[in-house]
Parts: structure tokens; sequence; C-alpha cells
């Protein structure tokens, strides 16, 4: 059995519970063992990088971010690597979607180096949970005269479509985008050739580390590249069909149930 060397991990769904909370002093102990083993410990997600940084600051030895599907690299403090869309894209994404009866969410964002842009009258479904993922919120008038680095484009749909629309938007704008079902009726739009796998191996290789000595856990469609790519491919028990399809494991217990740092320990003690 080939030896991990990384372990990479998504969030929400994934890491956090349903509370969004996970085991503070569990997981502290096992940041102590697997720097002991050699094992580094790295947060992927479709998340900015100012929230990933609050979620894990009760376990401060967590520094490294991949952050916006892999289009931000974070690790210790010092940006690895940005992958902007061009701005005319972005306008010309942004255009398409509110012009269209069909795929105009309930909200669209914009998630940039300098802020999280939202239009002025867009409300979200649940505000709680976008001041809980939004840390960064900038309101404007024109999401089009925006002037950042992009990162991401974001936006809320109904659950049950989201897969569908971002089918509609990838077959829309044919490699130019990945358009990516990320969960909580969301869709993550990032550069075409940009995903977690990419910007974990951009990462891994920085440190001498192959995608056969990586293990990445994750539950939704924007997890299933990094999954398929690396040696220990985990999916979440309550993770998507899509997910457990390209997964060599499946956690036996979810994330209301420690699922990630039960499979974490069976790493650390050889069993998997």
């Amino acid at each position: 059995m080939t030896q991990i060397k990384l372990i990479a991990t998504d969030v929400d769904g994934t890491f956090l519970n349903q509370q969004r909370q996970y085991n503070h002093d569990r997981f502290d102990q096992q940041l102590t063992r697997m720097a002991a083993a050699g094992i580094r410990f790295v947060v992927a997600s479709g998340n900015h990088l100012g929230h990933l940084q609050r979620v894990f600051a009760p376990t401060p030895r967590v520094q490294t971010f991949v952050a916006e599907n892999g289009a931000q690299i974070v690790d210790h403090g010092q940006t690895r690597l940005e992958t902007a869309l061009p701005l005319p894209l972005v306008h010309e994404v942004i255009t398409a979607i509110l012009a269209d009866p069909q795929l105009r969410p309930q909200v669209l964002r914009l998630s940039g180096a300098h802020g999280t842009y939202i239009p002025q009258d867009d409300q979200p479904n649940d505000a709680a949970a976008q001041s809980y993922f939004f840390n960064n919120i900038v309101r404007v008038d024109d999401l089009t005269q925006v002037n950042d680095t992009i990162y991401k484009i974001n936006g809320e749909w109904p659950n049950e479509t989201i897969r569908t629309l971002a089918a509609q938007l990838n077959a829309r704008f044919p490699g130019q985008i990945n358009a990516m079902a990320s969960g909580f009726g969301s869709i993550d739009i990032v550069a075409a050739h940009m995903n977690k796998a990419i910007g974990l191996t951009e990462l891994a290789q920085s440190w001498g580390i192959t995608p056969a000595e990586i293990a990445a856990f994750g539950d939704n469609d924007n997890d299933r590249d990094m999954l398929a790519h690396v040696g220990l491919g985990v999916a979440m028990q309550n993770g998507t069909a899509s997910v457990k399809n390209v997964a060599d494991l499946i956690t036996p217990t979810d994330n209301n149930h420690d699922g990630v740092l039960n499979v974490i320990d069976a790493i650390l003690a050889g069993e998997v």
C-alpha cells in the first residue's frame, strides 16, 4: 500500500457536520500525529479564503488552503497559485445568465480578491447562510462593472436543478468555463481548466508528493475530479452518487458522525 503523505478535505457536508462544527480537540490531536508521520493537511474547498481561515481558526496549525475550487492556493500566508477568470468572460457569462429567465438565479455573486460582489437587489433564500459563507460582501449596482481579480462566479438556484443548469452553462461556454454543482443549491463557475484536482496537484508537486500519495475527502460534484485523481479518494456516506462512483472508499459514518476524522484515524493506523 502506498504511504499517504497528504490528506485533503472538502469542508461543508464533509469535514463539518450539519451544525457547521467539527471536533476541535480530536482533530488537533490528529494534526500532531500527522505531523509526526510526515503527512501534510490541506483544506480543499469551493469557499473563499477568508471564510476557510475563519472556520479553521480553532485549530490554527491548519494553514494550507486550496480555495475557490483550486483557483486560489495559499500556504502559510503565501499565495502559491492564482487562476482568475478573464474579466471579459466574466462579464459575458453574467450577461448571459441574467438575460435568460431559465438561468437567472436567486442570487449571483462574484468571488474576487478584494470581496464577494453581489447586486444591490439580490436577496438569498437564507440570509444567515450568506453571512456565514461570505464575510466580505460588497454590494454593487452592476456586476459587469466590477474590476477585481475574479476567481469564481457563484449563484443560487433550486437545489434539484443545479446539475442540469451546470451542464447547460458548460455547453453554452464550451472550453471557457467549468460550472460545477457544489451543493446546497449552489453552482460554482471557474476557469475551464480549473478544479480542486488541478489546484491540489500543483501544491503537492511543490512538495514532491505524487497523486498516489494523496488521500482526499469530498461529498459533492465539485469534489469528483479531486477524488478521481488521488490515490485514495474518499466519498462521504452522505455524498452524492456521482462522487461515490469515482471513490475508492466510502466513509463508514457520515459528516454528522466524524466521518472524515474516523478515516484519518484509520489512515494513521495503516488500516486503509
